[in-house]
């Protein structure tokens, strides 16, 4: 779960506006993008904040980071301006929403006087991920490309909700 989530927002967020500029949009203009997609962060947090205690911490770990894959996907194969903005703020909420229950569910996991060493064990392992998903898609976006290396990290997004739910 942990390497799977820090992978897939590392190996998105550190990428986005060199993926921008190399679509023609200015170095500028990508930034714009990108702080517009940060700004849809904090009500994904805030919404798995709350629906976690509804609908449950794997429930909503689950969909969030399915809803991140399939926002991540598409937009890899957004075209339009509209469509960047609209498929990156979606992937930005969804995938911060994960982070946010992920941080409730961990040490849940553990029985009470292990669980700083579990949490921070996982975190850790996570950490690994957040090291080799950029170094990852710097490789394989001059053969893959925009579309590509977004479809990697929603597979890796998906696969850690896989994970989750069983």
């Amino acid at each position: 779960l942990w390497f799977g989530l820090v992978f897939g927002y590392y190996g998105i967020f550190i990428w986005l506006p060199t993926l921008l500029v190399k679509d023609g949009y200015s170095i500028v203009k990508s930034f714009q993008f990108v702080m517009i997609t940060t700004i849809a962060q904090i009500p994904g947090y805030f919404s798995a904040a709350y629906l976690i205690e509804r609908a449950g911490r794997k429930m909503v770990i689950t969909a969030y980071l399915l809803l991140s894959a399939v926002t991540a996907y598409l937009l890899g194969q957004a075209s339009s301006t509209a469509m960047i903005i609209v498929w990156a703020s979606l992937m930005s909420f969804f995938n911060l929403g994960a982070w946010g229950a992920v941080y409730a569910y961990t040490p849940e996991l553990y029985p009470t006087r292990d669980r700083a060493t579990g949490a921070g064990a996982a975190a850790a392992f996570g950490r690994i991920g957040g090291v080799l998903a950029p170094t990852v898609v710097g490789f394989l976006l001059p053969s893959i490309g925009r579309a590509g290396v977004l479809t990697m990290n929603a597979a890796v997004l998906a696969l850690a909700a896989v994970s989750v739910s069983f």
